[in-house]
């Protein structure tokens, strides 16, 4: 009798979800993990015989499935009962917080030597061509910094030390560099990472540009300096939606300097302009994050409050988008580059250019990716 209530039960559940599926259109994204899902197959003799129809099928149940987020949620508070300590390339933390995971052994020694081989000798190249310096920040990611938010005995990867004698490599190529483990590391009980997005906070990236700004030898910038402006309380960003479980909420902030105006934002290629480098309308978006420059540009020219023969190229990934506004003090013009997404030559943007100053920032794994 058991059974027979099982059995039917299931197949009352199946049917409820057939049914479901029937009724609902396919939905083409995701905001809660921010990618797109896969949209139901077609059918066809020669998916058939080559089996992709099936894995294609497979994918499309799996992202279509009615109330999916709500099961993945479910499902991650039990593991999470049950001690289970990560999930989905990111550790639980103290604080209801999350930490992205770097495995001991996750970097490709071999491929990380070239990328910073191909980095040294663009880098030198680049500073025969420019009057300024040559500058490279990069910064590690939240488990180097704030090891107390790791799991006991986490393997991470030993971002502090590979950061030392990257640096060694980057000085010897005549570039001036900046080691973000040794900035970040003494402020690490200070909220310089979000606890919900993989990102540094406006706080992280100030202490990135007072260092900066003492390498060039000018005068350092205190946080007394700057008005500390809420402009959303209630972030929630990329690692919170890996893993769809509750998390402590962040706060994203603007840093405004006494009397600070707005900076005009040009995107050459689209043509537009804006009359900020902020985005407020971004805020109420899944990818709060764009609030900083609307988001990654291939290139990007802000107007800053320096003398207007002071500018800057800056050869970057999205942790500059905090960072850049803060450039505005000292800098008339402001460039981004993302050779994520421009498909020029770095070297030929800069004889273009012809910036003052060229500044690569980017955070370790997102420089191991490009």
């Amino acid at each position: 009798m058991r059974r027979a209530v099982l059995l039917a039960a299931t197949i009352a559940l199946f049917a409820g979800i057939l049914a479901a599926d029937a009724l609902s259109e396919d939905r083409l994204f995701s905001a809660q993990e921010n990618r797109l899902l896969a949209q139901k197959p077609g059918l066809s003799a020669g998916a058939l015989l080559d089996g992709s129809y099936g894995r294609d099928f497979e994918a499309w149940v799996t992202d279509q499935f009615p109330g999916r987020n709500g099961w993945i949620a479910v499902r991650n508070i039990a593991l999470r009962l049950m001690g289970k300590r990560d999930e989905n390339g990111v550790y639980f933390a103290p604080g209801n917080t999350l930490v992205e995971r770097h495995e001991e052994g996750s970097v490709d020694a071999e491929a990380a030597a070239r990328k910073v081989q191909a980095l040294s000798d663009q880098a030198e190249e680049i500073a025969s061509v420019v009057p300024g310096s040559v500058a490279v920040l990069l910064v590690p990611s939240a488990g180097a910094v704030q090891s107390w938010r790791l799991p006991p005995f986490a393997p991470e990867f030993d971002q502090a030390g590979w950061l030392e004698e990257t640096g060694r490599r980057l000085s010897e190529a005549g570039a001036v560099f900046l080691d973000g483990a040794k900035i970040l590391t003494p402020h690490g009980r200070e909220t310089i990472y979000y606890g919900t997005d993989h990102h540094w906070t406006t706080l992280g990236a100030f202490y990135g540009y007072r260092a900066f700004e003492e390498a060039m030898g000018r005068r350092r910038p205190e946080r007394e300096d700057y008005e500390r402006i809420p402009v959303k309380e209630d972030f929630r960003g990329t690692l919170q939606a890996r893993v769809n479980l509750p998390a402590a909420a962040d706060v994203i902030e603007r840093f405004k300097r006494a009397g600070e105006g707005e900076h005009e934002t040009a995107f050459p290629g689209s043509g537009e302009t804006a009359d900020s480098c902020y985005f407020y309308d971004r805020l109420n978006t899944k990818d709060a994050y764009a609030f900083f420059l609307g988001g990654n540009d291939p290139l990007v020219r802000i107007s800053g409050d320096g003398p207007e023969e002071r500018t800057i190229l800056l050869i970057r990934d999205s942790y500059a988008n905090c960072f850049a506004p803060f450039l505005t003090e000292n800098y008339g013009t402001i460039w981004l580059m993302d050779p994520r997404y421009y498909r020029g030559d770095a070297v030929e943007l800069v004889k273009k250019l012809a910036p003052q100053d060229v500044l690569y920032l980017y955070q370790i794994f997102h420089f191991l990716a490009l």
